[in-house]
């Protein structure tokens, strides 16, 4: 089974996505997108945050406080990107949760599936809106 790596302000996550090999894990904030290129989903860089670019750290600092405090935009932002492209490349639902409870910690402590479930269907809403069939599958 095949494994992307993505790295999130210093933490390594692996999302199984059928039909890629494993990678060293680039750097900076979107990882798992190559320089130059948009995440599946998302409004590219420099568009206003009233266009969209932002809309996900907006509702998770209103719905899930708990998640976004102690935790910059980009670092939030970062969060959506990652759900976004695993969901572009048809990463199970499963390992879509896991990787999604391992970038919520903070203190090394997953956060738990309910909460995952939230920023996943959250980053749908927000971020990547053509992922909107597969929000019954979280």
């Amino acid at each position: 089974m095949a494994t992307a790596i993505v790295a999130l302000s210093g933490c390594t996550v692996n999302v199984n996505v059928p039909g890629e090999t494993a990678t060293t894990p680039p750097t900076g904030p979107a990882a798992t997108t190559p320089a130059g290129t948009t995440p599946a989903g998302t409004t590219p860089a420099g568009t206003p945050p009233e266009a969209g670019t932002y809309a996900f750290v907006g509702v998770v600092r209103e719905k899930l406080p708990e998640l976004g405090g102690g935790r910059g935009d980009e670092e939030l932002q970062a969060m959506a990107d990652v759900i976004c492209n695993a969901l572009a490349k048809d990463a199970k639902s499963g390992d879509v949760v896991d990787a999604t409870r391992s970038m919520g910690s903070r203190d090394g402590t997953p956060i738990d599936h309910a909460t995952a479930n939230e920023v996943i269907k959250l980053a749908i809403d927000t971020s990547c809106p053509g992922q909107a069939s597969r929000v019954d599958e979280f």
